[in-house]
């Protein structure tokens, strides 16, 4: 028996005994489905109603099964404009690849393309000859948790900042991050252009300090909006303010304010920590203080610029923007891991070990062979690391690696 013929066994087996139902409004939703090894093989297909859905998933049997954010009203016309948009929903997505973590030099791994020179980690191209490199990427709790606490974040400004409170769904991706579905009413109809403006907005792309209320006078004052009426970025920032005097890191405070090519010594910036309670003092007066020894504006400009660096989130442009997009249907495997979209409750997200809690198949004993990885996390153990080895796994870790190419069926 192959690889993908064992795999969509599995499948079939695990379809066949639960019922998905988490995508509303079925009937007016495009869907998609991936094989083996294809995430997206067709598209514009349509269900009308969980039966109808369920009935695919049990008879066709698909690694992947996506749907669109998009209502229709009529989801299985082509090209796209005889679809005749409704609405559509906007999905967050945070990818574990898409966020820097130190992680990555212990579970990453890259090939030149060109030279055949190879290392840890993820890059885009050779150190040693500038060409392309292959990349095969793993996650780890790290990694994987770093999605978590972004999506955290995005909730609490989408709550705190837009009013966003229902019509609200978090899903596991399956994979490597998670999924944020915005349904409500109010964002229905908003273009591509006001999403991208959401979107810049959540991410603090293009952040413009004058705009918040962050001037430096010529009279040589640094303005900022006072502490107790500060609202969204502007807040945010002084916050952050707050946080960096309260952690003390002389070191740190140092380095990010002399990125501006303007050298802070670390004797300035004990001075400056000395003064804590006056430019608290100031930030509710509305001005940040300025001490000698320092340019107030390169001083601030450069730390607020770094505050809202961190506080940026590593969300998915393409996926936040693109109102014709079908991402997998929450509380379906993924056909790359093994591993459910799990839907799961904002209470139960800070909780939730995604990469353990996720796994659905067996611990029944599979024979591997060739199995070659590093050293990886699935439901609560660590694997490996193995080169090329000849292995019983559990079921679950069977298909993680089966699925990715990692390892062969043994005999």
């Amino acid at each position: 028996m192959g690889a993908e013929t064992y795999l969509r066994s599995i499948l079939k087996d695990y379809y066949n005994s639960v019922e998905v139902t988490t995508v509303p409004d079925i009937r007016s939703r495009e869907f998609g489905f991936g094989e083996f090894g294809k995430k997206i093989s067709s598209r514009h297909l349509t269900f009308s109603d969980n039966k109808q859905l369920n009935f695919f998933l049990r008879e066709r049997t698909p690694f992947y099964i996506s749907y669109s954010n998009a209502h229709y009203e009529f989801p299985d016309r082509r090209p796209m404009e005889k679809k005749i948009l409704l609405g559509a929903d906007i999905i967050y997505e945070f990818d574990a690849d898409d966020i820097e973590t130190e992680c990555k030099l212990s579970h990453d791994s890259w090939v030149c393309k060109s030279c055949d020179a190879k290392g840890k980690g993820n890059l885009e191209r050779c150190p040693e000859c500038g060409f392309g490199v292959k990349v095969e990427e793993w996650v780890c709790p790290e990694c994987v948790g770093e999605t978590k606490k972004q999506t955290q974040t995005l909730l609490k400004i989408l709550e705190e900042d837009f009013s966003f409170n229902d019509g609200i769904s978090i899903n596991f991706s399956g994979s490597k991050g998670f999924h944020t579905h915005i349904r409500g009413d109010n964002i229905q109809s908003l273009s591509k252009a006001a999403r991208l403006e959401l979107l810049d907005y959540i991410t603090a792309t293009n952040l413009d300090l004058k705009s918040l209320g962050f001037v430096y006078s010529s009279k040589k004052v640094f303005h900022c909006p006072k502490k107790n009426v500060a609202m969204g970025w502007s807040k945010k920032l002084l916050d952050g303010i707050e946080n960096l005097l309260d952690e003390g890191d002389v070191s740190k405070i140092s380095a990010m304010a002399s990125r501006n090519k303007h050298n802070v010594t670390e004797g300035t910036v004990k001075k400056l920590l000395k003064e804590k309670q006056n430019i608290m003092s100031g930030m509710e007066r509305g001005f940040l203080l300025s001490l000698p020894g320092f340019k107030a504006d390169r001083f601030w400009e450069s730390v607020l610029k770094y505050i809202a660096e961190e506080k940026m989130l590593g969300v998915d442009r393409q996926t936040s923007i693109d109102i014709n997009k079908i991402i997998r249907v929450p509380n379906t495997i993924h056909g790359s891991t093994g591993m459910n979209a799990m839907e799961l409750s904002r209470e139960e997200l800070p909780s939730f070990d995604a990469l353990k809690e996720t796994v659905v198949f067996s611990g029944e004993e599979v024979r591997l062979m060739n199995v070659t990885t590093p050293k990886f996390y699935i439901k609560g153990n660590w694997f490996g690391p193995f080169t090329k080895e000849e292995v019983s796994l559990p079921k679950y870790v069977a298909f993680y690696l089966l699925s990715r190419g990692n390892a062969e069926l043994g005999v």
